[in-house]
This record gives structure tokens, sequence and C-alpha cells, in this order.
């Protein structure tokens, strides 16, 4: 019943295949739908290129009509028949429509396709044919002993094996020997598909079982038979003739199937070998495996390490199931002697039970694994929470403080801020190895797990992301207020600086009991010096008062505010007592200059040295330096839109570029291997770099706010401090994830030319080992005429040599690879050992040739 359903679906398949080359309508349920004959007669119409009438109705007389009309199609075209008549397909008999359509399949599919070959090799048995052609395109091939058309195809390495022997540029076929069977059998079928244009017939699930179909499987392979070289020769034939007369087969074949070559005692020795070989192999490999450890990444490692292990055995399995159902048919064959039959009843038993017990302890440690790295992650989040707890009270511990009193108090803050930070970035690791959780879904759990987890993580990645954001606003903050109050600071005593010096000199100036003219002279020159730098320090004393207010409004905090509103009032009174003084020593020497009557030139010298009319003096001072205007009241800049739109836009910039490089980081390639896969790592790079390409506008606009304000700050004499420093920072960030994208990019594509250059190699290592293979084998072919081994150990040869321009590629790529700053070691180490094995090789071969010359 099994067969009875792979054949209908592979029939179906092999029918819809050819009704759409010409357009026709697909056969949906096969045992329904050719019921009528009428699809019947639309498949043999294009099989003999005829045109087939069809009956008008649709009664039950009409379709035994059309079934019959059919069967006559097929009796012209020698397609042999036994038991089946019109009414069996009328009437839907299932085995019956099955065994007409492997008639016509047989006919035109595989006799067909293989028509000139039989002729040319004068044999009559198409399936023998075949056989011989998949054994000789096998023969390279270690891993694969084609015996028939049934349990030989459930692992899927000879289907690729087929292909690769005569397709090698398609794929690698070490990448296929780790792969399971099921997937061995779709890569073989997709890469038909997609390279050669078979269609899939088959489905993976229905080869990888104990028993495949055997007509599914002929009917696929005259498929690849038909489109690959045909390279039968009659000693092929010969050797499938020996191989089935060694093996004791005295059943007559039939014409429309492939007689099952029977097993005999040393094909099953040397594959119980294998197999027992490998397990013993396998058997070290478990144990070798370290303790599961406590950590978490170690954990992960390991746990990747054994389910390569688990695909090896799950791509194994087969091959021991082979051994065993061998075993099985040598004992039913009835040919042993009761000790051989005794034997292999014990190696069974033990192979059995040695690959039972593997498979069972791989299994509890792949268990025990997964609850280990379960349990670890599920330590990581809670630790995350509770972290994240103590950090969410940490936070509104420090919100619930006032901005400090002095700066000095503030510095502490920051210092405490930056502490905060420090634990923001040592978290951040364990945040990153979370993104990269593993997350095991068995039957039990089912998506509810997954769910689960997901949400858990999506709830603590949202408080994360909250703290972050808290902790980067309140240190821009924080440094803005640092900025703005050492700058005051920093011009308030500047100023105390000024006023000091200049009530000095104004101390200095003589307003009285003057000497001579000249002497007058040079005091009023000096009171006109003073009150012409007092009027430009102007400016800057309401600049100050302006920054104070700035300061006391950001801080909030009245002790500070009031005293720096007491250290702009005592300098505000300084400056007042100066101006006060200045028109006092004014007006005494106005006086001075009457009483010393100077002549008209006097008058006019003194005028000139101090423009100032003896009437006015005071009032005239009075004008030029009046006190400073009253504090005003005005927007801080963090008020206006620009100020709004520049944080947000920063905020974002500097978001962006911390997730990016923690993306980054994720992708970078720490350490290069023989082979990686590294599309993930492209496609995941691919991201990041389109929103950078985004980001980029945003970055502009930055800029361009950024001028905006930095001009508005100027004219209205704000330091500009805290916007140029995170303009810079924007800045130097978005450099360097430039450079970090750039060098990922350049160890993807280091990475990817690694990886074709040991594809290259392992291309031609097959060569070698088939070269190998050869000479072990020419070594006990003692029947073969010694002229024909010369000429086939020159062939081998010359095919050999002729790899030379391939060989020097390797070793200008070679060259190229290690010419890279800290190239790996592999790559120079893996070329030595394969020129080493070339040579060896090509030696041999050389010496055998001078061998069989004499």
């Amino acid at each position: 019943d099994e067969h009875n359903d792979v054949q209908k679906k592979t029939f179906t398949k092999w029918i819809n295949a050819r009704f759409s080359k010409s357009g026709k309508p697909p056969v949906k349920d096969m045992f329904t739908d050719l019921k009528d004959g009428r699809k019947l007669l639309d498949l043999l119409e294009g099989l003999t290129g005829k045109p087939l009438p069809k009956e008008r109705g649709s009664t039950r007389v009409h379709a035994l009509n059309n079934v019959n009309r059919v069967l006559q199609v097929l009796h012209q075209n020698n397609v042999e028949l036994v038991n089946i008549g019109g009414t069996d397909i009328v009437d839907g008999n299932h085995k019956l429509t099955l065994g007409l359509l492997w008639s016509i399949i047989l006919h035109w599919q595989v006799k067909d396709v293989m028509k000139n070959i039989m002729s040319d090799l004068q044999q009559t048995n198409s399936e023998k044919i075949l056989l011989s052609w998949v054994r000789q395109s096998t023969r390279p091939y270690s891993q694969v002993n084609v015996l028939n058309f049934t349990t030989s195809w459930a692992d899927g390495l000879a289907f690729n094996a087929v292909i690769h022997r005569h397709k090698p540029e398609l794929f690698n076929w070490d990448k296929v020997i780790k792969m399971s069977p099921a997937e061995r059998l779709e890569h073989a079928f997709s890469i038909a598909k997609n390279h050669l244009g078979i269609e899939k017939l088959l489905d993976p699930e229905d080869v990888a079982v104990q028993l495949p179909d055997k007509k599914s499987i002929i009917m696929y392979l005259t498929s690849l038979f038909e489109v690959l070289p045909k390279q039968v020769t009659m000693e092929d034939i010969r050797e499938a003739v020996a191989l089935e007369e060694e093996q004791g087969s005295s059943r007559a074949e039939t014409p429309s199937t492939v007689t099952e070559v029977d097993m005999d005692l040393d094909s099953y020795q040397v594959a119980l070998e294998e197999v027992l070989t490998w397990l013993l192999s396998a058997e070290d490999a478990f144990r070798e495996q370290e303790e599961i450890s406590g950590d978490v990444e170690e954990v992960k490692e390991q746990f990747s390490t054994h389910e390569g292990f688990m695909m090896e055995l799950t791509a194994h399995q087969s091959s021991v199931g082979s051994v065993l159902q061998a075993g099985n048919q040598l004992v039913a064959q009835g040919n042993l002697s009761p000790e051989e039959e005794f034997e292999i009843q014990e190696q069974m038993l033990l192979l059995n039970s040695r690959w039972e017990e593997l498979r069972v302890e791989s299994m509890d440690r792949q268990s025990r694994l997964h609850d280990m790295l379960m349990e670890l992650q599920k330590q990581q989040l809670q630790q995350l929470s509770n972290w994240l707890t103590v950090t969410e009270e940490r936070i509104q511990k420090m919100e619930s403080q006032h901005l400090a009193e002095d700066l000095e108090s503030l510095q502490k803050q920051l210092e405490e801020h930056k502490s905060l930070q420090s634990d923001l970035e040592t978290e951040q690791v364990k945040v990153n190895s979370l993104t990269h959780m593993v997350v095991i879904v068995d039957e039990s759990s089912g998506e509810s797990a997954t769910a689960i987890l997901e949400e858990q993580l999506q709830r603590l990645g949202e408080r994360w992301t909250a703290v972050c954001r808290w902790t980067e606003e309140r240190r821009v903050k924080l440094q803005e207020i640092h900025l703005l109050w050492q700058e005051l600071l920093e011009e308030q005593c500047l100023l105390k600086a000024w006023l000091t010096e200049k009530e000095e000199a104004l101390s200095k100036v003589q307003t009285s009991n003057f000497k001579d003219q000249t002497d007058l002279s040079v005091n009023v020159r000096k009171l006109a010096i003073l009150k012409e730098d007092m009027g430009m320090k102007r400016q800057t004393l309401d600049q100050l008062n302006e920054l104070g207010q700035d300061v006391a409004q950001i801080l909030g905090n009245g002790r500070a505010s009031s005293k720096i509103d007491q250290d702009q009032e005592e300098l505000t009174q300084r400056w007042d007592s100066l101006v006060q003084k200045l028109e006092d020593y004014s007006n005494q020497v106005t006086q001075a200059v009457g009483s010393v009557g100077l002549s008209q030139v006097s008058q006019k010298s003194a005028a000139e040295t101090m423009p100032l009319k003896e009437q006015v003096v005071v009032k005239q001072s009075r004008q030029e330096l009046p006190p400073p205007p009253p504090p005003k009241k005005r927007q801080i800049p963090g008020e206006s839109e620009v100020k709004k739109k520049f944080d947000a836009e920063s905020a974002e910039l500097l978001n962006w570029i911390s997730k990016s490089k923690s993306a980054i980081q994720a992708i970078d390639i720490k350490e290069y291997k023989k082979m990686r896969e590294t599309s993930n790592m492209k496609e995941k790079l691919k991201v990041i770099e389109k929103e950078r390409v985004e980001k980029s506008q945003k970055l502009d606009e930055l800029k361009q706010s950024g001028h905006i304000l930095l001009d508005q700050m100027g004219k209205e004499g704000l330091s500009t401090v805290d916007i140029k420093t995170v303009i810079e920072k924007i800045s130097l960030g978005w450099k360097d994830v430039v450079q970090q994208l750039e060098e990922v990019a350049r160890k993807i594509k280091y990475q990817e030319d690694i990886n074709a250059y040991f594809k290259e190699m392992s291309e031609l290592e097959k060569t070698v080992i088939e070269k190998d293979g050869w000479l072990k084998n020419d070594a006990s072919s003692a029947s073969q005429p010694s002229a024909v081994l010369k000429d086939l150990c020159q062939q081998e040869l010359t095919h050999l040599v002729s790899l030379s321009p391939r060989l020097e590629h390797l070793k200008a790529t070679c060259k190229a690879l290690t010419s890279q700053p800290m190239p790996p070691n592999f790559i120079q180490e893996s070329l030595n050992g394969f020129l080493d094995r070339f040579k060896l090789t090509r030696q041999k071969l050389e010496e055998r040739h001078q061998q069989l010359k004499k």
C-alpha cells in the first residue's frame, strides 16, 4: 500500500510534467481522473505524436470506448500488458491502473531513452544497463555502493554522486556527506531541477525509508540518464552480470522490473567493516566531548557541536540499517553454514547494541545540553531582570535628588553618573548574548513556549532601552550644566581680576596738586583710557548676568541660584563703585583745570586729551557709564524649536550608532575557518548598511540644525561648547560605524575567498584520491593486459599533469590570501599537505607507468 501511494504520487508528477509541456490541465487525483480514458488518450497523443479522437459522451460506455482505444494504441506500439482490461481502469482499480501507467512509463520513458545505447551494446535489458551506468558513475565515491534500485538509494548519497560525477561544478561533495538523508535527497532533486531541468518526481520522505519504491526510482534515474553523459561499456555490463552471478541469483528477469541483486557474504562483510569503522570513530568522538559547562556561551558552542554530531548519526542511520537488512537477507537466503549464520547473527546483535547505545547516550547528552542551556539562559534573563530592577531604583533615587549646589558637588554627580554608564556598558555584553539565544521548541512545549520567551525578551528589551535612554539624556543634561557653570565661574573670575586691575589703576590717578600742565594732562589721559575700557567691558557684564540666569534656571536649586545671584550682585556693586569713583575723579580734575588757569593752547590740549568740556564732565561721564541694567529674563535656547529638533535628532543618531556598533560586533568574524557560511552575516550587514544610508540624511539635518543653533546662540552671546561637543561625538561615532562596517565587509570577503580556495583544493583533492584509488585497483587487476594497463596509466598520469594550471592558480590564491594581515596558519599548511600528496601520487603513477613500459 505504501508503494502504491508513492507510485501514485510519482506517476502523477510524471504525467503532469508531460501535460505542462503541451499546455494541458494537470491531473489531480490519478485514479479518478484517468477512469474515463480521456486523460490517458491525451498522454498517448503527446508520447506518440499522433492525434487520438475521444468519445464525446460521458457515460460508462463512452469511458470504456476511450480506455479500449488506449489499450489498442499500446498494443500497436508493442507495449505488453498482462491481465489488464478496460473495465479495470474504468472501475478505478488502483493496482492495475498503476500497472498500466508503469507499462507506459517503461516503454516511453525508460526504454525509449535508452534505446540507442541498448542497440550499441546489443543488450535488451534496459534495467541492467541502467544499473551498470549508475555503478560506473558512482565508483569514485567510497561512501556509495549501489547494489539495487531500492535500499541503495535511501540515504541520498547515490543520487548526489551520480550528479556530482558528471557535474562536479554544481556543488561540494563534502558538504553533502554531512547532510541527513532527507536533506541529501532534497539537495539532489533541487540541483537536478534547477540545473538539469528534471522535474522533482520524487519526494525525499518517500525515498528515505527502509525499502523505497523501485519503479519510482528507476523512472527518476532514467531522467538523469537522459541528460547526463552515457559512458556504459560492455565491461560495465559484464561487471553487473558477474556481480549478479556471484550473488547466486537464479531468478528470471521480468520485462517490467529490475531483478534485485542478492547480497553475498563478502559484500556484507565489507559493508559491516565500513559501518563498524565509522561507529568506532563516532564513539571516540562522543567520548571526547567535554563535560557540560556552566558557562552559557560555552554551552551554546557545545550544543552546536553536538547538534552536528547528531546530524552525522542521522546521516549514517540508513547505513547501519542497510547492513542489518543485508545480514537478515543473507540468513534468509539459506546459503550459509551454521557457523556463518551464527557469526552474522552475533555481528548484527553487536552492531545493533552498539548503535543503540550510542544513539541513546547521544540523545541523553542532547537533552542534558538543552536543559542546561535553557536553565542558564533563564538565569541570564532573571539576572538581567534583577539588574534592571536595581538600576531602575538607582535611577529613581538619582532623579529625586536636586542638582548640585556648587560645581564641586556637580562634578561628583557626574562621576556617579559615569559609574552608572560604566555598569550599563558592562551589562551590554550580557544583553548582546541574549540577542543570540538558542531556543529549542519540543513537541510538549510547542509554539507557546516561544511566544512566552519572546514576550519576556520584549519586556526586558523595553526596560533596557528606557534605562539607556534616561542615562544618555541625563548625561547630556549634566554635561551641559557643568560646561555652562564652569564657563560662568571662569568669566566671573576674569571679570573680578579685571575690576581689581582697574581699581588699582584709578587709585593711581592724581586729582590735585599738579606740578605743571604736563602733569595734569597725563592724569586726564589716564581717566579717559579708564572710561574707554569700562565702556568696552560693559557688554561682558551684561552677558555674565544672562549666563548666571541660565545656569540658575537649569539647576532649579534655590541655594545654588542664591549663591549665583549673590556673586553677580557683588560684581555689579564693584562695577557701580568703580563707575562712581571714576565720576568723582573726573569732577576733581575738572576743578583742577579751572584753578590752574590754563592758556588757550593748554586748554585746547587738555580738551583733545580728554574729550570732555568742563561744563559737562560729570554729566557726560554718567551718560557714557551708566550702571548695568537689571538682569533681563530671556528665553533659554533649550526651549526653542531648533534646540528641540537638534536634541531629538542627536538622541536618535546616538541611539542608532550604539545599536549599530553592537550589531556589527555580533556579526564580526573573530576567527577564520576553512569553510563557513557567510550569507547570514552578509544579510545582516546589508540591513545595517541600508540603515546607514537612511540615517545619513538625518546626519545632514542634524548638522544643519546645529549650525542654525550655533549662529543663534553666538548672536545671543551664549556658550556653544555643549552643542559642538554633541556634534563632534556624533561625527566621530558615525565615522567609527562606517569604519567598522568596512572592516566587517572586508573580513566576510576574506572568508569567502578562503571558502573558494578550499573548494578548489577539495575538487583537486578528489582527483588525487581517484588516482590513488586507480593505483590500488590496478594492483589487484592482474586480469588486465599490460598494454591496456599502460595506456590507462598514461591517461591517469596525463589527467593529473593537466591539473598543473589549476595547481598554480591555487598557489597564487594562497599567496594572495597569506599576504593579508594576520592570515590563519591553516591556509598555507593545507596547501603544503595537499602539494605533498599530489607530488607523491604523481610519483607513484610515473613509477607505475615505467614498470608497465618494461
